[in-house]
């Protein structure tokens, strides 16, 4: 997943992504699942990003 800003919009790629690739809207599970993974996936670049060095700096 590309870096996002924020866990709405890393969300909403997600979800997107899914209807895309599956061609349907995620059922119940699938939707649970695929935001359960959406923003663990999200905390971890968050703490990536918080612990790599700038390269401005």
């Amino acid at each position: 997943m590309p870096h996002t800003n924020s866990k709405a919009e890393a969300i909403h790629d997600a979800l997107e992504t899914f209807q895309e690739e599956h061609q349907h809207t995620p059922d119940t599970h699938e939707k649970a699942r695929l935001l359960s993974d959406t923003i663990k996936e999200w905390e971890h670049e968050q703490v990536e990003a918080m612990h790599t060095p700038d390269s401005a700096a």
